[in-house]
């Protein structure tokens, strides 16, 4: 029986007059493919028209099994994942980064807390931590090679890289710290990690299921040059695309931060990318589905509505970005997630820094050998400062205003509202980010807020999308 294939396109197809929904069509002698369909006005009646919610759910299961599409990961002891983020370069041709490390240690701690990942097998190679787990290019490919031979067969890898990459003569490159950026690919072929070879060295894995996070077009990495677009390209993209017809890898999810012919971008404040910072988000319960879950497929849909908004609101008119998905042998809308780790669960309450531990590879070590966390990239000491605190703001429009910041990540903006001649309390939901000093409040998908908390004061500026923008002061409530 031919395998399924899934490719999710993370952007928008509009006809003139058609209403378009995208649809999953099983066909009996082809693959599972992505359609778009008309709505229907009026059709007779179809075979599954009639049946109940349950019925169908277990009519499609039965049809997955039956295609032997993948609902499930693996157990908590099976999992595995190589974490990279490079900012600085040896090169002095090549722009550093602001936000990659940052990105690669805030995701490496959300994949232990909320991921269902022990500790000692995600590996961190980042640009701040110490010299053995710095993202050289020797680093890199010894860390894959190791897994080579401890990933079980019937695991799961997840690969992420967050910095620069770059193509040359049709071929792509991921960049790591000791690159040498050149026109000859020769050289980088000696320097550069060549994606193909990063898919290569996975398949010596031999494991079954693979999960593969990529953020390595942003700016263009040539001095000179950095505020230039680098855009995703097709290389890139055939170049990690497995072949599960052919028994490469049992199922794979790739996930770019953008989509053919985009950057990504970095929200310089916080110093993470955008793509990162709505990725931990929906692992950590943003992107459940109405069943309470994070799935794949949840958190695809997250990431294609969430991205684009806060990057528009941030950088204005002009700058786009919606992250791509390819997805083969998973049934994504089942395949769940995000499993909260208990003992973290339990440490968030009593108010425990538990993302203060550093991720490390080597056990034997104590954790505080381990190396410093980056402080802008302690995520959850961010939380425990303003989680279940209460501010107020004036406004010329509404006079005084509230915001609550909640423990779950999310806000209530409480505001005064003129409603038929009377004052009417109301409030609106939003999200708010914390790294360090700085801020980032979302309000609705109307407006954000970035500020920056000195003492009992967050000062700042917001904006909207209609382009408006205005200064705030918030001060905490006694």
């Amino acid at each position: 029986m031919m395998t399924r294939r899934i490719r999710i396109f993370l952007s928008h197809a509009v006809a003139a007059g058609v209403l378009l929904a995208l649809t999953l069509v099983v066909l009996s002698n082809g693959p599972l493919v992505a359609r778009a369909q008309k709505k229907p006005s009026a059709q007779p009646p179809t075979q599954d028209r009639g049946l109940g919610r349950d019925a169908r759910e277990q009519q499609a299961q039965e049809a997955t099994r039956a295609l032997g599409l993948v609902q499930t990961l693996p157990g908590k002891s099976k999992r595995y994942a190589l974490v990279i983020g490079v900012d600085q370069y040896n090169d002095p041709q090549v722009v550093g980064l602001g936000g990659a490390a940052n990105d690669a240690q805030l995701l490496a701690n959300t994949l232990v807390r909320y991921a269902g990942f022990p500790r000692e097998q995600v590996i961190l190679l980042a640009s701040t931590q110490p010299t053995d787990r710095q993202p050289t290019r020797g680093n890199i490919l010894r860390k894959l090679s190791n897994l080579a031979a401890v990933v079980p067969k019937d695991g799961l890898l997840l690969f992420s890289f967050a910095g620069h990459g770059m193509e040359r003569s049709n071929q792509a490159f991921l960049l790591p710290t000791d690159a040498q950026v050149s026109d000859d690919v020769n050289l980088l072929e000696q320097t550069a990690i060549n994606v193909v070879q990063i898919k290569d060295w996975i398949h010596k894995t031999g494991v079954g299921q693979v999960l593969l996070l990529l953020d390595a077009c942003r700016n263009d990495p040539a001095a000179g040059r950095a505020s230039a677009d680098n855009p995703l390209s097709k290389t890139y993209m055939r170049g990690f695309d497995f072949n599960v017809r052919n028994k490469e890898v049992q199922a794979f999810a790739t996930i770019y931060a953008t989509d053919v012919g985009r950057r990504a971008y970095e929200a310089k404040e916080q110093r993470h990318g955008y793509f990162t910072l709505a990725l931990v988000d929906g692992l950590k319960g943003q992107a459940v589905n109405d069943k309470g879950e994070v799935t794949l497929q949840s958190l695809i849909n997250y990431l294609q509505s969430t991205v684009p908004r806060r990057v528009l609101l941030d950088l204005g008119q002009g700058k786009v970005q919606r992250p791509w998905a390819v997805v083969e042998g998973y049934r994504a809308n089942e395949l769940v997630l995000s499993v909260q780790d208990e003992r973290a669960a339990a440490d968030k309450q009593k108010g425990d820094q538990f993302a203060n531990v550093a991720i490390t590879t080597d056990t034997a070590r104590p954790e505080s050998e381990t190396g410093p966390v980056p402080e802008r990239s302690n995520e959850v000491e961010a939380e425990a400062t303003l989680a279940g605190t209460s501010w107020r703001g004036l406004s010329a429009e509404s006079g005084e205003y509230t915001m609550e910041f909640l423990k779950d990540g999310k806000i209530r903006y409480s505001f005064n509202a003129l409603e038929n001649g009377k004052q009417v309390l109301k409030s609106i939901g939003g999200t708010w980010q914390q790294l360090g000093n700085d801020v980032q409040i979302s309000v609705g998908a109307y407006s954000a807020w970035v500020g920056t908390m000195e003492g009992n004061t967050i000062k700042g500026e917001g904006s909207n999308l209609e382009g408006l923008k205005w200064n705030f002061k918030l001060l905490r409530k006694k």
